[in-house]
């Protein structure tokens, strides 16, 4: 008898341990505000309420993180990265067109370009030969070698010109300098000798194009390593397919 009381006692002392350690189980899962990877699937960090109100700043080049989606609309970024898309030309038959949306830049000098945080989008087309090949904001030719790079669109400041502050600088030697338009666009084409560090080439030659529409300023750069009147002309006819999509 005393041996059955026991183990009613026993049994009972045994219930009340399991319930309260299901309660304790109970309290080690997330509450509302807890981060909490591991059993989010997308591996992405569940966040609280006020976390979620933080903007994180957006870095430059060329990979951006996301913005505050709070700012809606086409004037202003919401992408991590540059686009790039690649369609055929309309212009130039059996030619290839780029369609670039990118950040706006700003500059004071024309030579270093700084991100402006919550920027708008600058978005433009350019047409070239389809035996070249892009990524991301460089052409190579048919050989593999690099002929030429997208820079940095830049969103003009009031009071602000093209090249308004542009200076020759002692790292090249300035062959040429001259007004160009597309269309009702204007600019500058600036030819330089130029020495780059490290590699194999000892000296080459950029061509910078700048257009404008008072505004926004497309910049672009294509390289030779000699004065080749050919090659100029094919940069020409690239430049006179550039257009802003918006």
């Amino acid at each position: 008898m005393n041996r059955l009381k026991l183990v009613g006692k026993l049994s009972i002392f045994m219930l009340v341990a399991l319930m309260i350690l299901t309660g304790c189980s109970k309290g080690e899962s997330a509450s509302p505000g807890t981060s909490n990877t591991q059993n989010n699937p997308s591996g992405t960090k569940e966040t609280s309420s006020q976390e979620d109100s933080v903007v994180l700043p957006v870095q430059n080049t060329d990979n951006e993180d996301t913005q505050d989606d709070s700012k809606n609309g086409d004037d202003v970024n919401t992408e991590e990265e540059p686009a790039f898309n690649i369609e055929e030309a309309e212009q130039i038959e059996g030619w290839k067109k780029i369609i670039v949306k990118d950040y706006a830049y700003v500059t004071e000098d024309w030579v270093s370009y700084s991100f402006r945080e919550n920027s708008p989008i600058i978005s433009y087309s350019l047409e070239f030969p389809s035996q070249w090949k892009v990524e991301y904001s460089i052409f190579t030719d048919e050989n593999g070698e690099k002929i030429g790079e997208l820079l940095p669109p830049v969103m003009m400041k009031e009071g602000q010109t093209l090249l308004d502050t542009w200076k020759p600088s002692d790292d090249y030697e300035l062959i040429s300098k001259e007004d160009i338009k597309v269309g009702e666009l204007t600019g500058v084409k600036i030819i330089t000798k130029s020495y780059p560090y490290g590699g194999d080439i000892d000296v080459w030659y950029p061509h910078t194009y700048y257009l404008t529409d008072g505004k926004r300023v497309f910049i672009i750069s294509f390289y030779t390593l000699d004065i080749d009147l050919q090659k100029q002309e094919l940069f020409d006819k690239i430049i006179s397919t550039f257009k802003f999509l918006d």
